[in-house]
């Protein structure tokens, strides 16, 4: 019973999904089609990008990485690594995973380098990178996963998102600077070994699972097909994989959009969508407002307005990363978020 709880308490956001989803029953009854439109592609998508993230994980392959990392000897270029390779990350394993790999990667390689005062500002920079490059593609939030299918004559995400993705590309080029103020050609030295055991056919298998599931989220191959062949790849290979995806996620996006099954909501225009999905996630925003809005106009509003949120699913995992200097973090994560998101906001209105 008590690890009961403690999983509820750790993933608060499945009691919470559950609540919603029998306030929606309670409102309205689901019909068959409700079911069917559930959002199963997003079901089953998700763990295809989470297997391929944990797989690569646990053969250490991040940790290469971070050898890389030591062979820098300046601020500037190991944040602007971080940030670069947080943004490449976001796009391709959900910004909510590449917060999970590189805000623990950032605090080992600053306490390495004995620049502790740094992690806050360094957290809140891996947060604001992932989170920008999650715009790109499908495969970076659920949000993404659920509309980009739903565009219609719009085609792939990648064109209505790209003038957005490249202008926070550009902020991402600048934040270190931000970071380190006056102490941008401070150097550092690390003083630890890095432990990169794994297996290197593995790491082979699962960034081509991982290239495989990007490709299936953006359309090119249908998810049950991909479904199907990862379940019997992982069955022959490695069977812990599947215990490894966080199944409280999928779960409770299909409670959510049980939810939104019940409630009928009129798109309110860039503006104030981007401010609703500041009060209740990019994920329930999507669900809500998808059936009455235009598809593009929602995918940059869920986009934008994800920033800027402690309670993300990108931010929040890093502020309980941060200990005592959680409090440091947010204030860190609103200084930055805050001038990309009025940016992001402008360039969006004018398109």
């Amino acid at each position: 019973m008590n690890k009961i709880v403690g999983y509820l308490r750790s993933h608060w956001y499945l009691p919470l999904s559950l609540l919603l989803a029998m306030i929606g029953v309670a409102i309205r009854v689901p019909q068959g089609e409700d079911i069917v439109n559930l959002g199963w592609d997003v079901f089953f998508t998700f763990p295809l990008i989470y297997v391929s993230y944990a797989g690569l994980r646990r053969e250490r392959a991040f940790s290469l990485m971070r050898s890389f990392l030591s062979m820098i000897r300046f601020s500037y270029v190991v944040l602007l690594f971080i940030g670069l390779f947080s943004y490449a990350l976001g796009a391709l394993i959900t910004s909510y995973a590449a917060v999970l790999v590189m805000v623990p990667m950032a605090i080992s390689t600053l306490k390495g380098a004995e620049r502790e005062r740094y992690i806050p500002s360094a957290a809140a920079l891996v947060v604001l990178s992932a989170s920008l490059g999650s715009m790109l593609l499908p495969s970076g939030s659920l949000a993404n996963l659920y509309i980009a299918p739903r565009l219609g004559d719009e085609g792939t995400m990648i064109m209505p998102m790209l003038p957005l993705a490249l202008t926070g590309l550009a902020f991402v080029l600048f934040l270190p600077l931000a970071v380190l103020g006056r102490n941008v050609r401070d150097e550092i030295f690390l003083h630890e070994e890095i432990d990169t055991e794994g297996s290197k056919s593995m790491r082979m298998l699962y960034v081509c699972m991982m290239i495989i599931s990007v490709l299936t989220a953006v359309g090119t191959f249908f998810w049950m097909d991909i479904l199907i062949l990862f379940l019997v790849v992982l069955l022959i290979f490695d069977r812990k994989a599947l215990l490894s995806v966080n199944w409280a996620i999928p779960f409770s996006f299909m409670l959510l959009s049980l939810f939104a099954s019940s409630i009928d909501l009129d798109m309110p225009g860039m503006a104030p969508a981007i401010g609703i999905t500041e009060l209740i996630g990019s994920t329930l925003s999507a669900l809500l407002l998808h059936p009455s809005s235009d598809p593009v106009t929602l995918l940059r509003a869920v986009n934008i307005g994800s920033l800027g949120l402690i309670t993300s699913m990108a931010a929040f995992p890093a502020f309980m990363m941060m200990g005592k200097d959680r409090g440091r973090f947010a204030i860190h994560y609103l200084l930055m978020s805050i001038p990309v998101a009025v940016t992001l906001t402008a360039i969006a209105v004018a398109l």
